[in-house]
């Protein structure tokens, strides 16, 4: 998600939605009465007279309040009354934010909300991507652009031995030790990169945890340009928010069933945040709409919210259980 203008004082939001999971975050935030505001595409009726004569397509701006939202396949359709359009058309309208497209939302935005666009912001945390084969080590640095970094060169043709391999797969490794990184991708076409990762796994297990290995037809630069085509970058950021919130998760239930520091269900949970017991409260995304005074109440008590995303596993089972609860301070 890019944010490309925030202006809190009046509650407006412009943004690009850059994949589908934005569009899925931004469904949980518009709620009826939620101002949104962009170019969209509309039938225009041509008349002559009073008689209409045909209809045409036309890009016009448009400012819509909006009465539902519906995330289905690669886009999110808001449906609701047109507010303001550069055609002065004032109707019943269904507006589509896609991918790639920039939108403005205009509401009373929530603490917890801001904090999840600014958590689908850095959706890119720092991935290192080395594309290697037993000649070339090309590494490159993604975050929210690519940085074209160093390249490693070993011993070519059949004169490289064992211990020419040895110091190239040891400068490759000393390379990537030296970098700061959220996660690490090795690829390239042939054996190279199973052989560093087995090096990594004795020698460098915590590296080894945070690396991951992908088949690419290429070393250096092309290699780099296929892992991104090829979608194991989103699928990493991905994981990593799911393994993130099912280690809250879990950390919940533990803290239920042996501290006794925590509180679940509307009514134990209100009563925590009242008492000033309530250090994070947790809601599931499918529940948002019935607990949002409880939210509100935890924000009033300096209490964080933390939203469950409810299709993952542990978010199902957090759903399930009720969608509600607290981490608390001491045991009440």
């Amino acid at each position: 998600m890019k944010i490309t203008q925030k202006d809190m004082k009046h509650g407006i939001v412009t943004l690009i939605p850059e994949n589908q999971d934005d569009l899925w975050v931004l469904e949980k935030m518009i709620a009826p009465g939620t101002l949104i505001s962009g170019h969209t595409v509309r039938s225009i009726k041509i008349l002559q007279g009073d008689r209409e004569v045909r209809s045409e397509k036309r890009r016009i701006f448009v400012r819509l309040r909006a009465e539902k939202a519906d995330f289905s396949g690669d886009q999110l359709r808001v449906g609701g009354m047109i507010v303001e359009s550069s055609e002065g058309d004032r109707s019943h309208h269904a507006f589509e934010i896609e991918v790639n497209r920039p939108v403005s939302i205009e509401k009373e935005w929530k603490n917890y909300e801001i904090e999840r666009l600014e958590r689908a912001k850095s959706r890119h945390p720092p991935i290192l991507i080395a594309a290697v084969d037993d000649a070339e080590a090309g590494f490159a640095l993604l975050t929210e652009r690519l940085e074209m970094l160093a390249t490693i060169h070993g011993s070519t043709g059949k004169s490289m031995g064992e211990h020419d391999s040895s110091a190239y797969y040891a400068e490759i490794i000393s390379y990537i030790k030296g970098k700061q990184f959220h996660a690490c991708i090795l690829a390239g076409p042939g054996f190279a990169k199973e052989n560093l990762m087995n090096i990594l796994k004795s020698k460098e297990p915590e590296l080894a945890r945070k690396t991951f290995v992908d088949s690419v037809s290429y070393a250096g630069e092309a290699g780099i340009q296929e892992v991104l085509r090829r979608g194991i970058v989103e699928k990493i950021v991905r994981d990593s928010a799911v393994a993130e919130q099912t280690k809250l998760v879990e950390e919940f239930f533990a803290a239920i069933s042996k501290s006794g520091k925590a509180a679940y269900g509307p009514a134990k949970t209100k009563e925590s945040i009242e008492a000033g017991a309530a250090e994070t409260l947790l809601v599931s995304d499918e529940k948002t709409q019935d607990y949002e005074d409880l939210m509100k109440l935890a924000e009033k008590y300096g209490g964080k919210v933390k939203i469950i995303d409810s299709h993952h596993e542990a978010g199902k089972r957090f759903l399930n259980f009720g969608g509600v609860g607290a981490f608390l301070r001491y045991g009440i």
